[in-house]
């Protein structure tokens, strides 16, 4: 499957609506971190995430934590797609011969 993201909404019988944004990138991915704003926009393909906290400019402690708690999930997001990159006979770019002996 090739790169590409896509939205969907679906509402329920009884109106309650979701939507869902699937990001399946490329080098095409475009990250920005807003200094002085504490924003993250994500885009790819038509599709746009701001992850913002409640006031971007006065972020309170729960927000700390949200932006904690992100931070560790992209970490282990990382993790987890080198170690399928790895177990599918890749090798890891930066990686020396001596670290994999």
């Amino acid at each position: 499957m090739g790169a590409y993201s896509y939205t969907t909404l679906t509402v329920d019988p009884d109106g309650t609506a979701s939507v869902n944004v699937t990001l399946r990138p490329d080098e095409q991915i475009s990250l920005l971190c807003v200094r002085d704003r504490g924003q993250l926009v994500i885009s790819h393909a038509q599709a746009h995430v701001t992850i913002t906290p409640t006031n971007p400019t006065v972020p309170t402690a729960e927000d700390l934590a949200v932006a904690r708690k992100l931070a560790e999930s992209f970490a282990r997001y990382a993790a987890e797609v080198e170690r399928l990159h790895v177990l599918n006979g890749a090798s890891v770019p930066g990686a020396s011969a001596e670290s994999a002996a």
